[in-house]
């Protein structure tokens, strides 16, 4: 069983094996690897206070990127059905993992844009605060009359945070000293309840595109080019995914298998860029990491290290 795979010591060997991901059951042990020490990280923080309700959400998303990474692992077996003395054959719906890989992938481009690239404490305060009131505004838009009416209160408080997010923003220091392009994108970003932004040299604001984000993850140039439009194009419906989905499961060539496979590489890239850049954040995660195995370090770190041409582990 794969929960009970690596339980042991991990050898150069193990990892050598599963790292090529030949078949789908290499791809589960890899993503258990990966799993396994999310799981540990978020353990080990399990009842400690967190200095600050940002360093509280970092963790939260800690557990976000688990939670995606479970349910990945979990459709990679496929499914079946059953009726009576009739079945189907377990297949995997790729376009259901590429959807996963795309919420992955937004989350770690919103993670860095949050708590990795802001520079400063008034930067952070800033991006995060832009964060909160988009979120919260997208929750109070298109609610009916009746819901108004029953938690008008409710309701009110949220609006009253929004405001509070926008006075958070402008109390700051930098706020007051950013030009008037810088400003107007902030507080254009407040108005359009947008919240992807990203200070840039000078202080000057960029307002970020998914299909562009990965230019973020300083990783090698054109890695991940189109990355985000093949997985709207297996999210989305749309002609060639259905071509795609009917020559998937043809007998000689079970193309939903290769396709998994891929999904699983850049759901691994994703949490490995992830699970580093966090430990840049809290260094007794880092520290745990130091003390793995080197098989299972290397496991862990090695898309994050070939995709940043890091060569840590030469």
């Amino acid at each position: 069983m794969i929960e009970e795979a690596f339980g042991k010591q991990l050898t150069a060997e193990d990892v050598q094996e599963f790292m090529q991901m030949q078949t789908i059951e290499d791809c589960k042990q890899y993503m258990k690897v990966m799993l396994d020490f999310y799981y540990d990280v978020i353990m080990s923080l399990s009842g400690r206070k967190a200095a600050s309700y940002i360093e509280d959400d970092r963790n939260l998303w800690l557990q976000t990127m688990f939670s995606k990474g479970c349910q990945f692992t979990s459709l990679l077996d496929g499914v079946g059905y059953i009726k009576n003395t009739s079945h189907l054959n377990p297949i995997i719906d790729f376009s259901i993992l590429f959807t996963i890989a795309r919420s992955i992938y937004e989350s770690l481009i919103v993670f860095e844009i949050l708590f990795v690239l802001p520079k400063t404490a008034e930067q952070q305060t800033i991006v995060y605060n832009l964060f909160m009131s988009h979120g919260l505004s997208e929750r109070l838009k298109d609610l009916d009359d009746d819901v108004i009416e029953d938690y008008a209160e409710r309701i009110q408080e949220e609006q009253n945070d929004i405001d509070e997010c926008k006075r958070a923003i402008e109390s700051t220091s930098l706020y007051k000293t950013l030009d008037k392009p810088a400003k107007a994108t902030i507080d254009n970003a407040l108005i359009g309840k947008k919240f992807r932004c990203v200070f840039r040299e000078n202080n000057s604001i960029e307002f970020i595109h998914y299909e562009d984000a990965y230019k973020l993850l300083n990783v090698k140039e054109n890695l991940f080019n189109n990355i985000y439009s093949l997985f709207s194009l297996h999210g989305h419906p749309s002609y060639l995914s259905l071509i795609q989905f009917r020559d998937a499961f043809i007998d000689e060539y079970r193309a939903d298998k290769d396709m998994a496979k891929h999904a699983t590489q850049c759901i691994l890239s994703f949490m490995s860029i992830f699970i580093v850049d966090y430990m840049k954040l809290n260094t007794e995660v880092k520290d745990m990491y130091d003390k793995l195995e080197k098989p299972r370090k290397f496991a862990i770190g090695m898309y994050e290290d070939a995709m940043r041409g890091e060569n840590k582990f030469k």
